[in-house]
């Protein structure tokens, strides 16, 4: 089975609100997102699909087709109050992850023979996206910035190999990055709330843990670097350690940008 992925855009509004509850815990829970006139996002759609290649034309489906098939689903959503002008939505609240799940049970059945919808992404905004690949879970990504500074340098070596190893890195002063944590949880889409955790929730508890980093140097102050290097692999296993319990066991992946070209990633034992 080959993977083809095409990506989409749309534009939309959308209220989060449950009439049940009152304004207080409504707004607790949702935040902004009460507004009684909506709020709106540029969404960008990610498609995956999966089949064996065709053996005269070499592809799994056309992508003229794929888009002309998503598009039609998107129309639907293109320019719209995803609560006001769409049946989807009129009992469902229009979470990233809600979205995300109606759109696979449009697309998904409009594929022809031979062609699977293996993954859908929808990017509500550039640092906030949700997961779905058909399954009873979604996932749901953030992503935070910090800024530290750190020398790369271990005590195992001499400082001839510490330098011939790190380079640049190794400068005794130290340099600095503006770090990007993407934070992946997982797990069944709340009924109540559309989420699959709470926003502000996750917010506060990640921000609790990238402020250990934030604004200072790695190697001087924090003490899980004491006889660590302050590597990119070792940043991403700190955050992990810290992130995992307080999450629960909700947590799935990171992903730690250290640069545009360095990146490192874990997901953990499982």
């Amino acid at each position: 089975m080959v993977g083809a992925s095409r990506r989409f855009d749309f534009s939309a509004s959308h209220r989060y609100w449950r009439d049940e509850w009152s304004q207080q815990e409504n707004e607790r829970v949702f935040g902004k997102c009460t507004s009684p006139y909506g709020h709106g996002h540029n969404y960008t759609l990610d498609v995956t699909i999966r089949g064996t290649p065709d053996p005269a034309t070499g592809m799994i489906m056309n992508m003229v087709d794929l888009k002309a098939l998503v598009n039609e689903v998107l129309d639907a959503f293109d320019h719209k109050h995803l609560n006001e002008d769409t049946p989807y939505f009129k009992d469902l609240i229009p979470t990233t992850e809600n979205i995300v799940r109606v759109l696979w049970r449009l697309i998904a059945p409009r594929l022809p023979a031979g062609v699977a919808l293996a993954h859908l992404r929808l990017y509500e905004m550039r640092d906030l996206w949700a997961d779905y690949d058909g399954s009873d879970e979604a996932s749901f990504s953030r992503s935070y910035v910090f800024s530290a500074a750190h020398r790369l340098h271990s005590a195992q070596l001499s400082d001839a190999e510490n330098q011939q190893l790190y380079g640049k890195c190794n400068n005794p002063n130290g340099h600095g990055h503006n770090y990007t944590l993407e934070v992946t949880v997982d797990g069944a889409v709340d009924p109540q709330t559309g989420m699959v955790i709470d926003m502000v929730a996750l917010d506060g508890q990640v921000r609790g843990v990238i402020d250990t980093l934030d604004h200072k140097h790695i190697d001087r102050e924090v003490p899980w670097f004491a006889a660590r290097a302050s590597t990119g692999e070792h940043i991403v296993l700190y955050l992990w350690e810290l992130l995992a319990a307080r999450l629960e066991g909700q947590l799935r992946h990171l992903r730690l940008w250290e640069t545009q070209n360095n990146v490192f990633e874990y997901s953990g034992e499982r």
